[in-house]
């Protein structure tokens, strides 16, 4: 069994604050150990992901909370879950809108889960007991973690 090279859980308000604090919590963990090509998608994904959660879930809210969670082992992918308090609408669950391959990417909106279609190797969303987590996988073999002091 891999150790694993970063472990990171916070519990963030699912506001422009936390969204600011999201990002930088993925920008300064990650840093350290990835080329900043795979920084620069985590921190859009992260980005994204929070986004929807702030508009499409309960988490956003007066008061609602997301947990981001940031884990990798030291030869193995990258993994990104946001745990939400569930979907405003209880038949609501993030897709891919049909005929996104041309999205507008200037566009304000519409464009989140398109692009993280687009940049992870792949993603899924499931329900929790505190409502429903976005889980995303970058599988970047060729952009591995730098090793781990000794």
């Amino acid at each position: 069994m891999s150790r694993l090279a970063l472990n990171v859980r916070e519990e963030l308000p699912c506001d422009y604050d936390g969204l600011r604090i999201a990002r930088a919590i993925t920008r300064v963990r990650l840093r350290p150990l990835w080329a900043d090509s795979l920084v620069d998608d985590a921190e859009l994904c992260v980005d994204e992901a929070f986004c929807n959660a702030r508009r499409h879930t309960r988490s956003g809210l007066e008061g609602g909370t997301v947990l981001l969670a940031l884990y990798a082992t030291a030869d193995g992918p990258l993994y990104i879950d946001l745990t939400d308090a569930g979907p405003l609408n209880p038949a609501d669950r993030p897709r891919v809108r049909p005929g996104s391959a041309g999205a507008d990417l200037d566009a304000e909106c519409g464009r989140g889960m398109f692009l993280i279609d687009a940049l992870t190797a792949h993603w899924l969303y499931f329900g929790t007991p505190r409502g429903g987590c976005l889980s995303l996988t970058l599988l970047t073999p060729d952009r591995t973690p730098a090793p781990l002091p000794t």
